[in-house]
C-alpha cells in the first residue's frame, strides 16, 4: 500500500471572511499608520487592529538584552505582507527596507529570530510593518509578538520548527496564541503523557482547564476564547519531569481545508480536508485527528467525486502500517460515501488519531472530501449507532440480517473469562466479523475475508477482572448486496456448540455421481492465519490432504508455516464458495518440493470425527503414464474465478504441454489449462479422474503455462498413508 504523499495546500476561502468580520469587530483596540509613532505591543498580548487606507500599519516590539527568541504571527482575511527591521521605522517602503520579510497568499504569516537564524536577534526596538492593498479603512488583522527571555516562559505558533522546553523550577511551561481567524490549534508535547504528570491551561477571560497531561492538547473554539495561552507541565510527587520536553502547534483556520505542507496534516474536529488520490500521486494518504477530551465521538466522511470507492482506517496513537490489521477503526463497504463513527459509552479517549483514506477502485486522480465532526460527551451514540444494540447470550445462534453497513450485538463478558469464540454461519453471501470494546468502539480483532463463513477466536490478556462490555458486529462490506441472511452465535472459554437442527458437515453429494462432480467435491479450499492459503485435496474418505507447502506459508518471504488450526473448506453446492468445515493440522511436509501432508482433526465446532463419515476424496494416478498432449484438468479455487470476492470451484481444461526434469529426476508437469492465483496446491487430474500433479505455479509473464508438482515426487511414506486408508 502506498504511503501517503504531500497535498497540495489549499487557497484561503472567501467565506471565512464574512463570518469572521463580526468576531474581528468584537476584537478590535488600536490603530496605526506609516507616518504616526509607531504602536508599541507588549509581550503575549493580541490586539486586532485597523489596516489604514494607505494599506500600511507601523508597530513596534522592545527586545531585552536577555531575549532569546522574538516570534511575531499575523493573520488576515485579506493577503497581507510582513517586514521587519532593526532600530529605524520602515517607514513608507517596508519591501525594500525590511531585513525579515514575510509575504505569498496565507493568511497566516509567523517570522521567528532567534541568535541562530540568518537575521540575528539583537536587542533594542524592532520595527514592523503590515503591508496590504489600499481598500479603506475598515480592514482589519491580527497580530501578536512574544519575546523569550533567559529562564522565562517560551512560545511556540504554527510554523515554527519543535521547541525544546527547558524545565525551570521542576515545570515546563509553554505560551501559545489562539487567533480569531482559527478555528483550534494543536499542541503536540513529546513526553508530555507520562505518568504522574498534570497540567493546567491559562488563556484570556479566566479561562481555564487542567488535568491528568497528555501527549496532545487541542484548544477548539468557540470553547477556548482567542488569545494568548501558557502551558504548564508539573510532576506528582516522586515523579521526576524530564530534563526538556519537545513541542510543535499547528492551526486549523476557520473554514479552511487544513495547511496541507505535512504529508501528515492535522484536521481538527469540526473542519474537512481535501486530497488527491491516485495519478500520479499515492492512492492512500493519511491525516492526523487531534481529540480534545470530554468527546463522546469523532464521525470521519468521506465523500469521493464520482462515487469512486475508498476506504477509511483510523488508529489511535500511531501512524497505520498494516491496514485493517492494525486499525482500530475502519469503514470497508462498497458504497460511494464512507463514513466511520469512533466512540462508546465511556466517550473517545483524549488523543492523536491517525486516518488513512485508501483508493480501492481505479487508476486516479481522485479527489476526496473528508469531513471530521465532534460529538461532546454524554452524546447517545456510540460506534453501533442510537439507541442500545440487541443482547447476545453465549451458546444461543441467532438468524439475522444485515442491509448494509454493520449488524451490532452487546456481550458481557463476565469475571474470569479467559477466551471468545464466535462464528457465522449460512450467510447468503460474504460477510464479516468484528469484535469490539463497548466502552469506546474500538475494534480488538476481525475476521475480513472474501468467505461467507467467518470465526473469531480471541484469547484475553489474563482473565477478565470484573464483567466487561463488547460487541459482536456482522459486517457487509458488499453494497450490491444490499440485504444478506446469516445466522451468528459465540461461546465462552470453549469453541461453540453446533446450532439445532444443523447437519453438519455440509457436504456436497457426491456419492454415485459423475467422476468429474467427484473431483469437484474432494477438492477442499485451506485457510491460515490472516485469511492467506489456497486449495489443497483430500485422498482419503477420513481426510487426508495433499497441498502445496507455501499454501501454509505465513510470511511471504517463505519459511514458517501454520502446522494446526489450518481451517478445510469442502463445497455444499457447486454453485457457491465452499463451507468451512473442519480444522486440519500437518503430519508431514518438504520444503524442497514444495509439498505438505495433512490430516483432518476436528470439525469446527471442536468435535471429533464420526465413525460413520466419509468425506469425498480422490484415488491417486501415475504421471509417469501421461503423454505429451493427454487431456488433463485443474480443479482449485482461485481467486479470480468469480465475479463476486469469492468464487465456487472451478474447473479448467488443457493437456500436457511438457515435462521438465532436474537431474535425471521429474520436477514438472507443464499444462496449458489456466492455473491462477489460489489454485496452488489444487488438483490435477488425467482422464480418468485420478490425482496426477498438484498445481504450484505458473510459467512466463503472461501465464501461458501452468506448472504442477508431479505425483511420483510425493514421498514413498506419504503414499503408503494415503493408499492404506484409501479402500480398495
Amino acid at each position: 500500500m502506498s504511503r501517503p504523499g504531500r497535498p497540495a495546500r489549499s487557497a484561503f476561502p472567501r467565506a471565512a471572511v464574512g463570518a469572521l468580520a463580526l468576531a474581528l469587530l468584537l476584537g478590535l483596540t488600536g490603530a496605526g499608520r506609516a507616518d504616526d509613532a509607531p504602536v508599541l505591543l507588549e509581550d503575549g498580548v493580541a490586539r486586532v487592529l485597523r489596516l489604514p487606507a494607505d494599506g500600511i500599519w507601523a508597530g513596534r516590539v522592545r527586545v531585552p538584552e536577555d531575549a532569546e527568541a522574538l516570534t511575531i504571527a499575523v493573520c488576515s482575511t485579506r493577503e497581507v505582507g510582513l517586514h521587519l527591521r532593526h532600530g529605524r521605522p520602515l517607514s513608507a517602503a517596508p519591501e525594500a527596507l525590511g531585513e525579515v520579510s514575510r509575504v505569498g497568499p496565507a493568511p497566516m504569516k509567523v517570522a521567528r529570530l532567534t541568535a541562530e537564524t540568518p537575521v540575528k536577534l539583537r536587542p533594542g526596538d524592532w520595527h514592523l510593518a503590515v503591508v496590504g492593498p489600499a481598500i479603506g479603512p475598515e480592514e482589519r488583522f491580527e497580530i501578536i509578538a512574544f519575546v523569550d527571555r533567559a529562564r522565562g516562559v517560551p512560545a511556540v505558533v504554527p510554523g515554527m520548527r519543535e521547541l525544546r522546553l527547558p524545565v525551570h523550577r521542576d515545570r515546563a511551561e509553554l505560551r501559545t496564541f489562539i487567533p480569531t481567524l482559527a478555528r483550534s490549534v494543536t499542541l503536540t508535547i513529546d513526553g508530555g503523557d507520562r505518568a504522574g504528570l498534570r497540567y493546567r491551561m491559562d488563556g484570556p477571560d479566566e479561562y481555564r482547564r487542567s488535568g491528568p497531561s497528555v501527549g496532545t492538547f487541542v484548544l477548539s473554539r468557540p470553547e477556548a476564547p482567542p488569545g494568548a495561552y501558557v502551558l504548564d507541565l508539573t510532576a506528582d510527587r516522586d515523579v521526576a519531569l524530564p530534563s526538556s520536553v519537545t513541542a510543535r502547534a499547528t492551526w486549523v483556520l476557520e473554514g479552511e481545508a487544513t495547511p496541507s505542507s505535512d504529508p501528515e496534516p492535522i484536521v481538527a474536529p469540526g473542519s474537512q480536508h481535501t486530497l488527491t488520490l491516485g495519478g500520479n500521486g499515492p492512492t492512500a494518504r493519511t491525516i492526523r485527528i487531534p481529540v480534545p477530551a470530554d468527546t463522546g465521538g469523532i464521525e470521519i466522511e468521506a465523500i469521493a467525486l464520482g462515487g469512486v470507492d475508498v476506504d477509511l482506517y483510523v488508529r489511535r496513537g500511531g501512524p497505520l502500517e498494516a491496514g485493517d490489521d492494525d486499525a482500530d477503526y475502519f469503514a470497508l463497504s462498497s458504497a460511494a460515501t464512507e463514513r466511520v463513527y469512533m466512540g462508546g459509552l465511556t466517550g473517545l479517549p483524549a488523543d492523536m488519531y491517525w486516518c488513512e483514506t485508501v483508493l480501492v477502485e481505479g487508476d486516479g486522480p481522485v479527489q476526496v472530501t473528508l469531513h471530521v465532526r465532534r460529538f461532546p460527551a454524554g452524546t447517545r451514540r456510540g460506534t453501533w449507532g442510537e439507541g442500545d444494540p440487541p443482547p447476545l447470550v453465549p451458546g444461543r445462534w441467532v438468524t439475522g440480517r444485515v442491509e448494509g453497513g454493520v449488524t451490532w450485538y452487546a456481550l458481557n463478558v463476565p469475571t474470569g473469562t479467559r477466551s471468545f469464540h464466535a462464528m457465522l454461519l449460512e450467510s447468503s453471501a460474504p460477510l464479516d466479523l468484528v469484535f469490539a470494546r463497548r466502552t469506546d468502539g474500538s475494534i480488538m480483532r476481525r475476521s475480513l475475508s472474501a468467505r461467507v463463513d467467518e470465526r473469531i477466536d480471541h484469547v484475553f490478556q489474563g482473565p477478565v477482572d470484573g464483567e466487561r462490555l463488547f460487541l459482536l458486529g456482522v459486517m457487509n462490506r458488499n453494497a450490491l448486496e444490499s440485504v444478506v441472511d446469516y445466522r451468528v452465535g459465540y461461546s465462552l472459554d470453549k469453541q461453540p456448540d453446533p446450532p439445532e437442527g444443523i447437519a453438519w458437515p455440509q457436504l456436497l453429494n457426491w456419492q454415485g455421481r459423475s467422476p468429474t462432480v467427484r473431483a469437484a467435491a474432494a477438492t477442499v479450499e485451506l485457510t491460515v492465519r490472516d485469511n492467506a492459503g489456497g486449495s489443497g485435496t483430500c485422498v482419503t474418505p477420513r481426510g487426508r490432504i495433499l497441498t502445496c507447502r507455501h499454501v501454509l506459508e505465513l510470511d511471504a518471504k517463505g519459511g514458517e508455516i501454520q502446522r494446526d488450526g489450518i481451517l478445510v473448506a469442502f463445497p455444499a453446492s457447486l454453485d457457491r464458495p465452499p463451507v468451512q468445515s473442519f480444522f486440519a493440522r500437518v503430519t508431514a511436509d518438504d520444503a524442497r518440493k514444495d509439498l505438505a501432508l495433512l490430516e483432518i482433526t476436528t470439525d469446527i465446532f471442536g468435535r471429533e470425527l464420526t465413525a460413520d463419515l466419509v468425506l469425498p476424496w480422490l484415488p491417486l494416478g501415475d504421471d509417469t503414464t501421461l503423454e505429451l498432449g493427454d487431456p488433463v484438468m485443474v480443479f482449485g479455487y482461485p481467486s479470480q474465478g468469480s465475479e463476486r470476492s469469492r468464487t465456487p470451484v472451478i474447473l479448467t481444461r488443457g493437456s500436457v504441454s511438457g515435462f521438465e526434469s532436474i537431474g535425471g529426476a521429474p520436477r514438472w508437469l507443464k499444462t496449458d489449462a489456466w492455473i491462477g492465483l489460489g489454485h496452488s496446491g489444487g488438483s490435477l487430474v488425467d482422464a480418468g479422474m485420478r490425482l496426477v500433479g498438484i498445481p504450484a505455479a505458473t510459467l512466463g509473464r503472461r501465464q501461458v503455462l501452468g506448472l504442477a508438482v508431479p505425483l511420483s515426487l510425493v514421498p514413498a511414506p506419504w503414499k503408503l498413508l494415503i493408499l492404506k486408508d484409501q479402500p480398495r
